[in-house]
């Protein structure tokens, strides 16, 4: 742990073809009151000058160049790289407001038994005079880009699918819930999610139905631990005289 007491903080992009924003975001990132003392942009095999933006940087900005492979493999990579007690998910068309990190970083400090802070989001699709122009209201943002998590709750809950094209980040948050580890929405704005046509849920739109998939498997994985536990806490002797039953009306 640093000196200051808190812990360090890495930050994790992963970035496809993201050249036109990926500046901004890593802006974004050291502009913060606490800035992350490591940030990895895991570039999943984009095909224009996505790498080259980030390795502009220099440190504390590192690059990781991999095949394309997915949201879900590059959130992975960049979780198995990046150096951090806590790491931060920013999406590389994406921003952080100014005191992110640090907001969301006090509670964990404060309350050791909560392993992921949300914060609010605003919606935007330009940038003008240095500030992006707000669409909407603040709201809750339980996503991954939002996340601030301790690196003990990303190995418990394991990696994020890499079959997954749009739901990558429900199905493991899900799973965190199905685990009991407390999350908690902080009131303040913590992130600007910049509105394109190249946003991921629009180039995916066709996959939309993983969402109910993600929602489905969790609920029947909630059901199966249910009746294993329920079968659990009964006596022996049940068990045994029901298998006999059973074995007795088998054909």
């Amino acid at each position: 742990m640093p000196a200051d007491g808190r812990a360090s903080v890495g930050a994790a992009i992963p970035a496809y073809n993201a050249e036109r924003w990926l500046a901004d975001a890593i802006g974004s990132l050291l502009a913060q009151t606490v800035p992350p003392r490591d940030i990895l942009v895991l570039d999943d095999g984009s095909t224009d000058a996505t790498a080259a933006v980030a390795a502009g940087f220099g440190d504390p900005v590192r690059v990781v160049s991999q095949p394309n492979m997915g949201i879900g493999a590059a959130r992975n990579r960049a979780v198995e790289l990046v150096r951090g007690e806590v790491v931060a998910f920013l999406d590389a068309d994406d921003l952080y407001t100014p005191s992110s990190i640090a907001v969301r970083l006090d509670v964990l400090a404060k309350h050791p038994h909560v392993g992921i802070v949300f914060g609010h989001e605003r919606r935007f699709a330009e940038i003008r005079d240095g500030e992006p122009v707000p669409l909407g209201p603040s709201r809750p943002s339980p996503l991954p880009g939002s996340m601030l998590v301790r690196r003990d709750v990303l190995e418990r809950v394991g990696p994020f699918p890499t079959d997954a094209r749009v739901a990558e980040g429900l199905d493991w948050l899900l799973r965190a819930r199905e685990l009991s580890i407390e999350g908690v929405t902080v009131e303040e704005q913590a992130l600007w999610r910049r509105v394109h046509g190249a946003n991921n849920s629009v180039r995916h739109r066709d996959s939309m139905g993983e969402f109910a998939h993600a929602l489905k498997t969790s609920l029947d994985r909630r059901r199966d631990r249910a009746s294993a536990a329920a079968e659990a806490n009964v006596p022996i002797d049940v068990r045994r005289r029901e298998d006999v039953r059973n074995r007795e009306v088998d054909p």
